[in-house]
């Protein structure tokens, strides 16, 4: 009776320690998600402004700045477009400079602008180029002002942060997958005169991988919810303190980041089970004592 007692606690604290190191495992993976999920509103919004300033022949028409005004929201590339007034800049300058500029200067220098920040998709330096090359041909546009390397800048951030997270997540998942695999070797290990057992009277495979395939899948669940658990309570500590994060991390887009984790903690327990049972299926019970 306390041999079966013993036996039942060693299984349920080899289940238990599973469960804490693959809940750690997917919390970790967990966080990555989140720091990816942050560079990317990140990007989008740096995305967001960025643009180009159209600067408009200072002889122009008021009926030229007027087509103006209606064609740019309406081409496919504009996010929006304000223009600004020769007078508004000059107002605009003197506030920077602390003095009214326009008393300095005989003459307003400056051109009609309009301040164009284009839509994510075309947030690249070719497709702005190619824009400016478009928009080249009015005659009213005197000059279109880009910055090329900023935006070239901006997208290699972005890109590169995106490989070094999928990297880390990857190698993380790898050597996870190795410590869980043994940990659950382990549990299997002290069940496998059971599994012979149950060989010698005629179990099938399929009948003997059952339980522990289930036993994987549960593990597999509970850990995955408790992983949910602790970063949907970070996300909410976290947007306690700065409303960005509310912003960044939307739940519609974390709610595809825990199933991803729960999906994942089933797989992970329901392969390393199905790997350590296979083992000693193909084992004859003279090998059993030397594994």
């Amino acid at each position: 009776m306390t041999k079966k007692k013993s036996t039942r606690l060693s299984a349920f604290g080899s289940r238990i320690t599973t469960v804490i190191s693959v809940t750690l495992v997917l919390m970790i993976l967990g966080i990555i998600a989140m720091a990816g999920l942050l560079a990317r509103s990140g990007a989008e919004q740096i995305r967001s402004n960025m643009g180009f300033i159209i600067k408009v022949q200072r002889d122009a028409t008021d009926a030229d700045i007027n087509r103006l005004k209606q064609q740019l929201p309406k081409m496919p590339f504009t996010a929006s477009a304000v223009y600004a007034s020769p007078e508004q800049i000059l107002q605009e300058e003197s506030g920077y400079l602390g003095e009214n500029a326009s008393e300095m200067l005989d003459i307003n220098p400056y051109n009609p602008e309009f301040d164009v920040k284009v839509n994510p998709d075309y947030a690249s330096a070719d497709s702005i180029e190619a824009i400016r090359k478009q928009l080249g041909t009015d005659p009213v546009i005197e000059e279109i002002i880009t910055a090329p390397s900023t935006i070239d800048n901006v997208n290699f951030f972005v890109s590169r942060i995106t490989w070094i997270l999928l990297s880390v997540a990857g190698a993380l998942l790898l050597i996870s997958f190795v410590l869980i695999n043994n940990t659950v070797y382990l549990a299997v290990y002290s069940r496998r005169f059971i599994i012979h057992t149950m060989r010698l009277v005629g179990a099938t495979p399929g009948f003997i991988r059952r339980p522990f395939l289930m036993a994987g899948l549960a593990s597999g669940i509970v850990s995955g919810l408790a992983a949910v658990a602790i970063l949907a309570a970070s996300r909410l500590w976290l947007a306690s303190l700065d409303p960005l994060f509310e912003q960044s991390l939307r739940w519609p887009e974390l709610l595809t980041v825990c199933a991803g984790i729960i999906i994942t903690g089933i797989i992970i327990c329901t392969t390393a089970s199905a790997l350590a049972t296979n083992r000693y299926l193909r084992t004859s019970y003279d090998e059993m004592f030397m594994k």
